[in-house]
């Protein structure tokens, strides 16, 4: 089997692979080793961050900005932020990580736990792109 065979898409904010119907996610973008640098702040740069550390930072930045949008329904990154914390509590975990986000985003997000791999990788990329523009901004001003 040829490696584009295995490859059915892949994205810069959430990479997706797919076989046989199987869609495993990418949470985190992977920089280039040992030459990704830290930024000014003494942090990652955004593209080297999971989500899960991107949806904290934009909370801490623009509390209200909208994560998730959809018809009905919009979830800002302060909400996202305070049901993954209490996911987080929820699961005895030390800190926020990957799964708490994920349990978070299954409960505040109508719909997404029923539309399969592809409605939740589309979500984890739309989130990841929502939070590095906030982040952006903020670097801007």
């Amino acid at each position: 089997m040829q490696a584009s065979d295995e490859l059915h898409e892949k994205n810069a904010f959430g990479a997706r692979f797919e076989r046989e119907g199987v869609v495993l996610l990418q949470l985190r973008r992977y920089g280039k080793g040992s030459s990704a640098r830290s930024d000014a702040r003494g942090s990652r740069n955004r593209e080297d961050r999971t989500l899960t550390q991107l949806v904290m930072a934009a909370a801490d930045i623009g509390r209200d900005r909208p994560a998730v949008v959809g018809q009905g329904y919009a979830v800002n990154f302060g909400e996202l932020k305070g049901r993954a914390q209490g996911a987080a509590i929820a699961m005895a975990s030390d800190a926020v990580d990957d799964s708490a986000l994920t349990v978070a985003l299954m409960t505040s997000v109508p719909g997404l736990a029923v539309s399969g791999p592809r409605g939740l990788a589309d979500t984890l990329a739309g989130i990841r792109i929502q939070a590095m523009m906030v982040l952006a901004e903020a670097e801007l001003v």
